[in-house]
């Protein structure tokens, strides 16, 4: 018995013996796979993530000791080429899957050195590229800042950079933000109309089946004709079909053609019994209103409705999307809400204090002054009629478009004056 019992024993302790050589063994595989690219002389990528949305991103890449890096600029797509010494890239497919502004994500060795390349959706604006030492000590990390901008401001880079080198200083905050609502010499006023909704989001919807996207589509529509026929503007839209485009993708349209304006169409519905006639909105961080305030957050969990998920920003990219609208393009915003609130009082009705604010998400560009127009709404018998006959629509886009024409003329007049 006793024989057994040790026999058991040793057993025992070899086996336990044998388990914690295996695991020796294993840590000792780990630690060389973190260790092999200083054996071998590369710099070791270890990881990558990407926040932000349509308008602005921030991808950050990690690697075990400071890289030396080269950045420049790329067109035919819009490109950002990000240099480094040859590099072992240890990243997760998941990881650099691309998002928002970033439509494609490539990184390889290139021979002699290696190569990350972020391709835009459309032009972009290097707001910021910087090598920074990790918090913990651990390694370092370079952070990119990128912003949505126009096709002007992307060949103004790309000349800058004929004249200097890439460079991993950033410029000061006050050169990141944008051209503001000052457009570029010989840029023509430009506006963009964006019809609320689209696709599986269907928006708000009557008793009678009336649908809210249908509703927008048509009157922007209507809209972009009659401002093309004054022919003196450039016209677009954020959608001409049913598609469903996410609300910063809709900001991302209007700053990558310099928009002027941006006009956003929608035609809402409401419990209040008897509540009909049009309203106008400018973006504020406090509500004029709890009405205001609901029709803000209905429309801005529009995303989610179509299965989008809405994402907190974590403590690393807290500052990477711009929360508070430039003063001088809220002003513009105002200015304009407040003539075009004249002009449909003219031809449509209003609800009592037509001029509202709340902080709806497609408002929200920095350097573009923006109004959301809510024609009416479908909860109404009276305002669903009009807004289903072709006499109503034509009568209240050209209240808008006699809006825009004052609206122009007097940004032309302020900036010949200035």
């Amino acid at each position: 018995m006793g024989l057994a019992g040790t026999a058991d024993k040793w057993r025992g302790a070899a086996g336990h013996l044998r388990l914690m050589a295996r695991a020796l063994f294993l840590l000792a595989i780990l630690l060389g796979l973190t260790s092999a690219s200083r054996a071998d002389g590369l710099l070791g990528a270890t990881g990558y993530k990407m926040a932000g949305d349509a308008t602005k991103m921030r991808i950050v890449m990690t690697f075990d000791h400071e890289p030396d890096l080269k950045w420049f600029l790329l067109r035919g797509p819009n490109r950002l080429v990000v240099d480094l010494p040859r590099t072992r890239f240890a990243l997760n497919a998941k990881d650099v899957k691309p998002r928002g502004l970033v439509r494609a994500v490539r990184y390889g060795d290139q021979g002699e050195g290696s190569r990350l390349i972020l391709t835009g959706k459309g032009p972009f604006a290097v707001d910021k590229l910087d090598v920074l030492k990790n918090d913990d000590g651990s390694g370092y990390r370079i952070a990119i800042d990128i912003s949505a901008a126009s096709e002007r401001e992307f060949d103004e880079a790309l000349a800058n950079q004929s004249l200097t080198t890439g460079s991993t200083v950033s410029t000061d905050k006050g050169g990141r933000v944008g051209t503001g609502p000052v457009s570029a010499p010989g840029h023509r006023f430009t506006v963009v109309i964006d019809p609320g909704h689209g696709g599986v989001d269907g928006g708000a919807e009557s008793t009678g089946g009336t649908v809210e996207k249908n509703v927008t589509l048509a009157f922007a529509t209507e809209l972009r004709d009659k401002l093309a026929a004054v022919g003196k503007y450039d016209v677009y839209m954020t959608r001409d079909n049913d598609v469903y485009l996410p609300l910063d993708e809709r900001v991302r349209i209007a700053r990558q053609h310099e928009a002027d304006l941006l006009i956003s169409i929608h035609a809402d519905t409401i419990a209040v019994k008897g509540l009909r006639g049009a309203t106008v909105y400018t973006f504020s961080d406090k509500a004029s209103d709890p009405e205001a305030q609901a029709q803000a957050d209905r429309e801005n969990l529009s995303d989610q409705f179509a299965g989008m998920k809405i994402e907190d920003d974590n403590k690393e990219v807290t500052d990477i999307l711009i929360d508070l609208i430039r003063r001088e393009t809220h002003g513009f915003s105002m200015s304009f809400a407040h003539t075009l609130v004249g002009q449909l009082s003219t031809s449509v009705g209003l609800i009592n204090n037509p001029q509202r604010s709340a902080s709806f998400k497609v408002l929200k560009a920095p350097d573009v002054p923006s109004v959301l127009v809510e024609l009416g709404y479908l909860s109404n018998n009276k305002d669903e009629a009009q807004l289903l006959s072709a006499d109503w629509r034509g009568k209240a886009a050209q209240s808008i478009t006699n809006a825009v024409a004052l609206f122009a003329a007097a940004k032309a007049g302020a900036r010949a004056g200035g």
